[in-house]
């Protein structure tokens, strides 16, 4: 699978990101995200500026990704998932910065091959992560001089597109995929990428790993309800088969308990009622099954009301209701 990476900076205006101030766009985001949404890229958002010094700062971050994206989807564009760092300051996590932790992560969770996909980001430093990865990073200017950028220096490394804004580098974005369509040639790992491995492991094995929220399904997962849990990991998906195992094995052992104690101890007339023995116990085998079937069927489907459908996230007022 492909993806595009943008940075939350390149979409919202200087101002937002604070509450209670309202969170605004960048001129020309919503219509550039609705021409990117035409195209079959997963579109992920970084939030690279989200590593949390404290409960209340991690929420109003929630909000202000929630409100981003909603923003997003009036202008008729979607964003299909959202990468944040879930970490303190003091935690030295490899999500952004000096290690591109964002990129592995979404490669491995997502299954993307990064050499084919993009990043369209706003800093320097950025470009050398993209590079890292393989990625083909867009640097947007956003009104700034490359001189500003680059304190008088030539950029290193060079062979990247520079737009003016977000509208510029998705144009430029469109224009490389049908020259890849018409040519059917496929980028090429950086140098950079291709001594990066190192780099790639220690992240892929670091604890502290990236948060990955989904917004739409995952196309072509085989597990689509799994790939929609934030940071689910092949790990944890383990984990979670172990659970079921567990439980079923738990299960067992209290019937087995339970027909020990029916087989030998005398119970009052009204557990008679209670197992419903007056019924052959085939049928009640059946009805046991089938009420177990109807409990686990409505609990499952409340419990998906919590994970992508139809390329949205509901919202807990909406399961609720």
């Amino acid at each position: 699978m492909r993806a595009v990476f943008i940075k939350r900076d390149c979409l919202l205006s200087s101002e937002s990101g604070v509450l209670p101030d309202p969170v605004q766009l960048r001129p020309g985001v919503a219509e550039a995200m609705q021409t990117l949404s035409t195209t079959d890229l997963f579109i992920i958002v970084l939030d690279v500026g989200s590593c949390v010094v404290s409960g209340v700062q991690s929420a109003e971050a929630e909000a202000v990704n929630e409100a981003m994206v909603e923003l997003i989807r009036q202008g008729r564009g979607r964003v299909d998932a959202l990468l944040s760092c879930p970490h303190r300051a003091e935690d030295h996590c490899a999500c952004w910065g000096s290690h591109p932790g964002f990129l592995y992560a979404a490669a491995s969770q997502l299954e993307l091959r990064l050499e084919e996909c993009y990043l369209l980001a706003n800093e320097p430093q950025d470009i050398v992560l993209a590079y890292r990865t393989g990625c083909r990073p867009v640097l947007i200017l956003e009104g700034r001089m490359i001189g500003e950028l680059y304190d008088g220096h030539q950029p290193e490394p060079r062979d990247f597109p520079i737009a003016r804004d977000l509208s510029a580098a998705v144009e430029y974005l469109l224009a490389e995929e049908q020259s890849n369509e018409v040519w059917g040639r496929v980028r090429q790992p950086s140098r950079l990428a291709q001594v990066d491995e190192e780099t790639a492991i220690v992240t892929e094995m670091s604890s502290l790993s990236p948060s990955l929220r989904l917004f739409s399904p995952v196309p072509g997962a085989k597990w689509t309800l799994l790939t929609s849990l934030p940071q689910f990991s092949r790990s944890a998906r383990q984990w979670a088969l172990v659970l079921v195992m567990g439980g079923i094995w738990l299960s067992l052992g209290i019937a087995y308990l339970l027909t020990h104690l029916y087989r030998v101890h005398p119970f009052p007339a009204y557990v008679w009622y209670l197992t419903l023995q007056f019924i052959p116990r085939p049928v009640r085998g059946l009805l046991f099954i089938a009420s177990g079937i109807a409990v686990v069927g409505i609990s499952l489907r409340a419990f998906l009301r919590f994970f992508p459908t139809n390329g949205k996230w509901r919202r807990d007022s909406q399961a609720r209701g």
